[in-house]
Order: C-alpha cells, then sequence, then structure tokens
C-alpha cells in the first residue's frame, strides 16, 4: 500500500520545450518532444515502435480545468467548505499529465479492458496485505467492501484506486506504455474529481468518505511512484511530501463532516487503529528523546546553541518532525504490526509540518538528517509492495547531498537500512 529494480531509462529527464499538444502516446510517456509526424513520428521511426496518437481536446480540457479555478465560481453557486487551493497539489514522482497534456478518454473496448485489469488487481493484490496483517476484521470489511463501494459512486476515489493498481503493475513490468500513461492519466483525473468533490462537499457520509479515503491513497500511491525514479543526481522527493501536505488539509476539514455521522467508515477506520487514537500527543516532547542530537546542546537558559534554532516556526518545525520519527521508533521497537507501520509512513507526508517541507527544500542539513532518519525508520515496512525498497534507495541518496560536517548524524540511518554494519 518488493520492488522491482530502478529502471534508468523509464524516466529520463525532462527538456527544455514547448509541451506538444498533439505528440503520440509514447513521446508523451517518456516526455520528450514529438515531431508529430504521421503515420510514424521521428521517435518512434528511430526506435523501431509502434507509433500510436491519441485524440486530445486540449481546448476543451483547459476550459474545464478554468471552470474548477476558485476564481471562475459564480457568486450564485454554493461556496466551498474545504480550501480549495489546498486541493491543487503538485505533481507527484509519478507525473500527471499536466491540464494541456491530458489525453482523452473515450469510451471505447480497450479503455473498459484496462479499467477491468486495474480494477481486478486492485481488488485481488492491493488489498491482499490487509487480509492477514489488518489488527481488526473491521478494517478488512472496509478496504475490501466498503471502500470499492464507495469508489463506485465517487469517481475521486475510483481514479485513484486506478493510478494506485497501475503503479503496483508497474512494479511487474516497468517499461508496459498503457500502464505509464494509465498511472499519470487517472491520477490527473483523481485531483481533477478531487477537486469538484470538494466544492460540492456538503458533509455528507459518504462524500466525506471518498474525500478521506481519496486523501490517504493518493499519499500510498505517491509514496509507492518513488520506487522507480530517476535519483541521479539526487533530489529529495519533495513532491510526494507536498502532495501530503495538500491531501492532509482536505482530509482534516472533511472528517470534521465526516464525525456528525454514525455510519461514516472513515470515522469507523481511523477509530480501530492506534495510530490515529494516539495524533493527539503524538507531537509531544517526550518523542523526540531519543534524536536530541540532531538539534544539538542547549545553553543554561534552555536555549539552543545552534541559531538556526533561534527562529520559533524553524524550532517547532523541527522539533514536530522529531516526535513524529520518535513515536514511528518507537511502534518498532514495541513490535507493532507491519500493518500499523505502515499507515504511520503514509500518514508521514500527511503530518509533517509544512516548514519542514520548505527546509528540505532548501537542502538544510538538519532537514536531510531527520529525513533520512524518517525512511530508515520505514525500512521495517518493505514487506509491503508500495513501500518497497524505497526507503533504503532514499537514505542513499540523501547521504550523497548531506554535507561533510553532518555526516556523523547519518549513521544512525545507515545502520537502521542495514547500509552499514552495527
Amino acid at each position: 500500500m518488493t520492488g522491482a529494480g530502478v529502471v534508468h531509462n523509464r524516466r529520463p529527464p525532462r527538456l527544455n520545450h514547448k509541451k506538444s499538444r498533439a505528440g503520440c502516446q509514447r513521446c508523451k510517456a517518456r516526455r520528450v518532444k514529438c515531431d508529430e509526424v504521421k503515420p510514424a513520428c521521428g521517435g518512434c521511426s528511430r526506435h523501431q515502435v509502434p507509433c500510436v496518437y491519441l485524440k486530445h481536446e486540449v481546448s476543451k480540457t483547459a476550459s474545464a480545468e478554468d471552470s474548477l479555478s476558485p476564481h471562475a465560481i459564480s457568486q450564485d453557486q454554493p461556496q466551498p467548505k474545504l480550501p480549495i487551493n489546498q486541493v491543487l497539489t503538485p505533481p507527484t514522482n509519478n507525473d500527471p499529465i499536466t491540464s494541456d497534456d491530458i489525453l482523452d478518454l473515450p469510451e471505447s473496448r480497450q479503455r473498459r479492458l484496462l479499467e477491468l485489469r486495474l480494477w481486478h488487481n486492485y481488488v485481488t493484490v492491493c488489498a491482499t496485505p490487509f487480509h492477514a496483517a489488518a489488527p481488526k476484521t473491521v478494517l478488512i470489511e472496509i478496504w475490501n467492501n466498503h471502500l470499492p463501494h464507495i469508489a463506485m459512486r465517487h469517481d475521486n476515489l475510483l481514479y485513484t484506486i486506478y493510478s494506485f493498481s497501475a503503479t503496483r503493475l508497474l512494479r511487474d513490468s516497468p517499461d508496459d506504455i498503457e500502464l505509464i500513461n494509465a498511472q499519470r492519466v487517472y491520477l490527473s483525473l483523481a485531483l481533477r474529481e478531487q477537486r469538484k468533490a470538494v466544492i460540492q462537499f456538503y458533509t455528507q457520509a459518504e462524500e466525506a468518505d471518498s474525500l478521506c479515503f481519496t486523501s490517504i491513497m493518493m499519499t500510498m500511491n505517491a509514496f509507492g511512484s518513488l520506487q522507480e525514479r530517476n535519483r541521479n543526481p539526487y533530489k529529495p522527493p519533495i513532491d510526494m511530501l507536498r502532495l501530503g501536505i495538500g491531501a492532509c488539509a482536505v482530509y482534516e476539514e472533511a472528517l470534521k463532516g465526516a464525525r456528525k455521522f454514525p455510519s461514516s467508515k472513515i470515522v469507523t477506520f481511523i477509530e480501530n487503529q492506534p495510530f490515529f487514537v494516539s495524533i493527539p500527543r503524538m507531537f509531544d516532547e517526550e518523542h523526540r528523546g531519543p534524536f536530541l542530537g540532531i538539534l544539538g546542546p542547549k545553553n543554561a537558559q534552555g536555549v539552543y546553541e545552534d541559531s538556526e534554532l533561534w527562529n520559533p516556526e524553524v524550532r517547532e518545525a523541527y522539533e514536530c518532525t522529531l516526535s513524529y520519527i520518535g513515536t514511528m521508533y518507537t511502534a518498532v521497537l514495541d513490535g507493532e504490526t507491519l500493518h500499523q507501520m505502515c499507515t504511520r509512513i503514509a500518514a508521514f507526508a500527511l503530518y509533517v509540518p509544512k516548514k519542514f517541507v520548505d527546509m528540505v527544500e532548501e537542502l538544510r542539513p538538519r532537514a536531510l538528517v531527520m529525513l533520512a532518519h524518517f525512511f530508515s525508520i520505514a525500512t521495517k515496512g518493505s514487506a509491503h509492495w508500495w513501500v518497497g525498497q524505497t526507503p533504503m534507495r532514499e537514505v542513499q541518496g540523501l547521504r550523497r547531498i548531506v554535507p561533510q560536517e553532518w555526516q556523523r548524524h547519518m549513521r544512525w540511518p545507515l545502520v537502521m537500512s542495514g547500509l552499514e554494519p552495527v
């Protein structure tokens, strides 16, 4: 919610060129400029592969996107109860199609077969880990019965399931162009439908459930999509972390509405998991005890000696993040189930402070070291396919960019990840 090795030639670097609005399917998937020559473009001819052009309706798509903009909402329309600007999350590492680049999905036998394949894979494979690992049968019922039924009536969750399922199938078929496109297209559609659902949200139980479960599954999908990303040169997974911030804003607001309804499945879901029950005390000072060395010493007045921590916002972001990491480490020591550990891994992007993500993007050494600590503990969830070998590879990448004077703080994550002996 164990992956194949890194496929370096699947995700070539983005080139500096204007996007091709009518390019072929393969060039779109490879994110390269298509010369749009028909019946076969230059790239496909050069690689001696089939060249397929799909129908585009760019102007129609752009119009639809504009209609969902908060600035385009008529004064006569009901105003959204959620912060829709928070739903406009940035692209994740599986690169959803942008508004001027989205593929049209006409009804066809090929689409029906693709969606049947994705749905079958979800119900038979993606949810399988929860059959044996879930601590209570109510969770099994939600993941394998209620959630699919909700998805049949709410496209934001349905399209997220399709994208998530494609991410899983790509583990075994990393060069499958149809799956690469499906992963990106359905994520784009899920983001659009999530935004629509926010605008139309009136605190009905099932609408709240669909918003919350979509937010959770999007964070899982974003983490799972890190598996084959290009790490040379290494850059921290900022997109995954920022998607979590936007998803959390929707999740928390929708949850307030869901709590009004006894029939809400998301409320039942969180009330039967230790992680969610412990959230009110998750950021207490006691949890960061094992990792206080990263913050450094305090003077006689109890003030951190490092001037970076004199800024209250910066200090709070670091302390909250360390507390979260501390709860994960305690869970490992307590022998928490694999299912619950993976819940903590997925929720990191939901609950990490935005300021911390900003500092990771700025490549501040202390933030990078903390991120390495998170990923090193996340290696304990590698038995779940969507976690896989991603945490270990992220620790390896962070090791390369952490400055020399901070390398001593990388010793613990490297040992925890099994990259160095004890």
